[in-house]
């Protein structure tokens, strides 16, 4: 009993800080991309100590804050689009051949970017998106997407090197 009632707290506190980080999002104007990247780093926690259930569940609890809460919504967007990446991201590091793992990892992230962003222009309809996408030329949309591929293979490469560390400090007590 004991463990459980830890494990939930622990998810409900992390869920709070990934909501706080998501907030962050429209106060600073260029953390449009870094606060859903350390919203969702704080899942690590939740995947590593709590059950999945609960860890799902710190996610879906701090999309759907994020999203009614924060004042940037591209950014609440993309944490609720690809914020549960770090829970799955195990069984993607599972995948032999390294070429196909990469290639899994960044068609999965073009196609999440996609919907998101066709659910901006289409569904929603943010003039702001709008605007912005018909001011940029094709090259620089381009350059765009291929920079934001090279971000995340870096933030997958972060959650590595982060879920490495934690698996070792939790181990040092």
């Amino acid at each position: 009993m004991r463990k459980k009632t830890h494990e939930l707290a622990l998810a409900s506190i992390l869920a709070a800080l990934a909501a706080t980080l998501l907030s962050l999002g429209g106060v600073v104007p260029l953390a449009t991309y870094a606060a859903p990247v350390l919203a969702s780093a704080a899942l690590l926690a939740a995947r590593e100590d709590c059950r999945p259930s609960l860890a799902w569940g710190c996610w879906a609890v701090s999309a759907a804050l994020g999203l009614l809460l924060s004042a940037d919504k591209e950014a609440a967007l993309l944490y609720a689009f690809l914020g549960w990446y770090p829970l799955l991201k195990p069984r993607f590091d599972a995948l032999r051949p390294r070429a196909l793992r990469v290639g899994v990892k960044l068609l999965l992230c073009a196609a999440v970017v996609g919907a998101m962003y066709a659910l901006l222009l289409w569904v929603f309809r943010l003039e702001a998106v709008v605007e912005e996408f018909a001011a940029a030329s094709p090259a620089m949309l381009w350059t765009t997407v291929l920079l934001g591929a090279a971000v995340f293979l870096v933030y997958d490469l972060a959650l590595t090197r982060l879920t490495y560390l934690y698996k070792k400090r939790r181990t040092r007590r």
